[in-house]
């Protein structure tokens, strides 16, 4: 099983297009291919996110959403890190993928993850980790 912590953006991306590579994502997260890594403060994240006006998700959507992450994920306490990431607020998603031995961290933004590629999890978008799974099948 592949396990992986999964960046805010890419569940925001799921629910925005129905049909691209991080909805697919989340399907191979329902079919058991991928295990997310969570903590207390990226739940927390998701949830805040996700429930934003801007966005205009219906709650029961948010709320099948984050049941199924939690329902198919792993949660986890990580010890904090220093700031390693551009963005202070991805360290959460850093300390998580450290602790929970994560094969890969998936984000949209992979300039905010530069420091871990070599030493841990490698930071791919939902399109390569997609293309992995398919590789190994």
């Amino acid at each position: 099983m592949i396990r992986a912590v999964i960046d805010t953006n890419v569940l925001v991306s799921a629910m925005i297009s129905p049909a691209g590579n991080e909805a697919l994502l989340v399907m191979a997260i329902n079919q058991g291919l991928v295990a997310p890594c969570l903590s207390r403060e990226i739940t927390e994240e998701y949830s805040d996110v996700l429930l934003r006006p801007r966005f205009g998700f219906p709650q029961d959507e948010i709320d099948d959403m984050l049941n199924l992450l939690r329902r198919h994920g792993h949660l986890l306490d990580p010890v904090p890190i220093a700031r390693t990431s551009p963005d202070p607020d991805d360290d959460k998603f850093i300390a998580c993928a450290i602790a929970g031995k994560a094969d890969f961290l998936v984000t949209g933004n992979k300039r905010h993850f530069p420091q871990i590629q070599p030493a841990s999890a490698r930071v791919v978008n939902a399109g390569e980790l997609l293309e992995f799974i398919t590789l190994e099948l």
